[in-house]
């Protein structure tokens, strides 16, 4: 159930539709005319078609730069960072923006300056680095005051919006003192300048926090505000959502027939205006209320109304981005034949152009004489020979980039595919008992003393259910381990080996240095956790150890991860090709990473394995 929707802290213009006859004005307008046509129709595509917007962006970047138009390059960079964060493309985005703000800084552009921070912020926040993210929306607010003080008027909204965008970072990591603060400040500076925008993103803010902090009266004061600014302007989505969030303060209240009430009319707008992802969360709400209400029955109509619209909306969403997958494969697929074809042409023209000088010069070479003659097929032969060996070596530093990008993308996959695996488990299974245990409450509330001695068989359906609830858990959580994703490496493979079974006599020391203050890569932090898991389940299955030491050290510029344990130990040479699939899954994830792994093992004295990688500053995340 939504506790306080919380709207985007990105302002955000008003777009208009780009009209149809765009490539024929962009053709015959002049090069001052183009840029400005090109950055208002980027803008206008951002949302709608953001490749388009991309195609658009990009070119009126390298027109501004062709007619040294610092402002028009900087804005361009501006909107090229916010359309690639749109694509989900974040790193590419902050480069943007970074790009875009070392510009302003060059040319003293006070307001672009304060922008380029504020959409920072926004960036770093949403890929939860809190601490930079709060850094920058702090510089920006530095420089919308210095713009205000310089006379930009239209500056004092940007000093509102930086305070809603800190106090959503605050917000995200639950400091709800430091997060109503600035939240309370953007509200009074919103009013002061008759923005609704900003007053209205404030108050759905506030009556989050009041939620979070059991205060639902509180909250019910900020959302009935919000619904009046929505009602005012004609907001539909926003009236929609305000009496989701009333209802949710409603139910806290336990004013359950208001709630009832509060949930039809999101329901109502939700339904007109066909926004299903809305309609799951009041299903979510409804459910959520009968529960509360001792309705199960209800609660469980509602309950398999969100799991079915949730099932659909996540099938949807699959099915469109294996759409989007496979045709960027297929893109990439013709363009890198066409490059190949590209490739062959010129060097077939190459031969022939070799082959057409090699016999003019045998032609003079005949002339010239026996002697000059030798000579010069000779020297044609070792530039031939020359050019052969080139080929070769080309074509070999080929096949190895063919071969990493071919291993690159099988693991992506593989992740990828634990990733769905555990979502699919967590989302689908785990509702699916979710409703079985309400039927068994319903069913036991509806026979009631009927039951008799059956209750005793009830009641361990109930148990039973719970119990399957608790190792579907388990599994999701393996398979998308949170801990690796929240804290890093070190402390994932610590949580990994605690859960490891106790009653196998097996003592596990674990010693991380240099890894505790910093985050890798998370592709690197996934590659080295699975194949850390390998290493662990083969110690496990095969090793009979009673002791495991594995060490984590990051040096300036590599990383090295030992795993010696004191069981069997094996010749390595002496597996086959079934026995040593996981070796080779460990070799190739490594390789994959630009590392090595080596095994020093032999029957009696136990395996030690050493996996070392290089570590560049790009791998590391503060």
């Amino acid at each position: 159930m939504a506790l306080g929707l919380l709207a985007s802290s990105l302002p955000v213009g008003h777009a208009q539709s780009p009209p149809d006859s765009l490539d024929r004005r962009l053709a015959a307008a002049p090069d001052s005319a183009r840029l400005r046509l090109l950055l208002r129709d980027a803008n206008a595509l951002r949302t709608s078609d953001p490749d388009k917007a991309l195609q658009r962006v990009d070119a009126a970047r390298r027109l501004a730069r062709q007619q040294r138009r610092g402002p028009q390059e900087i804005d361009a960079l501006l909107l090229s960072g916010r359309i690639r964060y749109t694509l989900g493309q974040a790193a590419e985005a902050a480069a943007q923006l970074h790009a875009a703000q070392r510009l302003a800084a060059a040319a003293r552009d006070t307001l672009r300056l304060a922008s380029a921070y504020l959409y920072l912020g926004t960036t770093y926040k949403n890929l939860q680095q809190y601490g930079p993210a709060l850094e920058y929306v702090r510089q920006a607010r530095h420089y919308y005051d210095r713009a205000v003080r310089q006379g930009h008027a239209a500056a004092r909204r940007g000093v509102a919006v930086t305070y809603n965008n800190s106090g959503t970072v605050y917000l995200e990591q639950q400091k709800y003192p430091l997060a109503a603060a600035d939240f309370g400040q953007a509200l009074r500076r919103g009013r002061l300048l008759g923005d609704s925008g900003v007053v209205v993103l404030a108050l759905y803010n506030l009556g989050a926090i009041a939620l979070q902090r059991k205060q639902p009266q509180t909250a019910h004061q900020y959302y009935r505000q919000t619904l009046v600014i929505d009602r005012a302007q004609g907001n539909v989505q926003g009236q929609a959502e305000s009496w989701l969030n009333l209802g949710d303060a409603l139910l806290q209240l336990k004013r359950y027939r208001e709630t009832e009430q509060a949930y039809g009319q999101a329901l109502q707008l939700a339904r007109q205006m066909q926004a299903r992802p809305l309609l799951r969360v009041v299903y979510d709400g409804y459910a959520t209320l009968y529960q509360a209400t001792g309705d199960f029955r209800q609660a469980l109509r509602w309950r398999t109304r969100f799991q079915d619209l949730n099932d659909s909306l996540f099938r949807d969403e699959t099915t469109a981005q294996v759409t989007e997958m496979r045709t960027k494969y297929e893109t990439e697929q013709k363009e890198a034949q066409n490059r190949l074809l590209q490739k062959q042409k010129q060097l077939q023209r190459a031969r022939l152009r070799a082959q057409q000088l090699l016999i003019r010069r045998r032609n003079t070479q005949l002339l010239g004489g026996l002697l000059v003659g030798g000579l010069l097929a000779a020297v044609g032969w070792l530039l031939y020979a020359r050019r052969r060996l080139q080929q070769r070596v080309e074509l070999e530093q080929q096949r190895q980039q063919l071969e990493r990008q071919r291993a690159a993308a099988v693991l992506e996959a593989e992740e990828n595919e634990r990733r769905r695996i555990g979502a699919d488990l967590h989302d689908s299974v785990g509702q699916l008992l979710t409703a079985a245990k309400l039927n068994l409450h319903a069913l036991g509330q509806q026979l009631g003393p009927r039951l008799g001695n059956q209750q005793v068989l009830l009641d361990n359906a109930v148990a039973t259910v719970d119990e399957s609830f608790r190792e579907v858990r388990g599994i999701s959580h393996n398979l998308m381990p949170t801990t690796l994703l929240r804290r890093g490496l070190a402390a994932a493979v610590r949580d990994f080996l605690d859960k490891l079974p106790s009653d196998n006599g097996l003592r596990v020391e674990v010693q991380a240095y240099g890894l505790d203050d910093i985050r890798l890569q998370p592709t690197v932090e996934s590659v080295l956790f699975r194949v850390i898991q390998e290493l662990m389940q083969n110690i496990i299955k095969h090793a009979q150890a009673t002791e495991v030491t594995l060490q984590l050290v990051r040096g300036e510029d590599d990383l090295t991860v030992t795993v010696e344990d004191n069981g069997v130990g094996f010749a390595p040479q002496t597996l086959g090709s079934e026995a040593g699939i996981g070796l080779r899954n460990v070799t190739t994830r490594m390789s994959y990473l630009g590392g090595q792994a080596h095994f020093d093992a032999a029957p009696g004295r136990g395996t030690t394995v050493t996996l070392e990688m290089p570590l560049p500053l790009a791998a590391v995340v503060s």
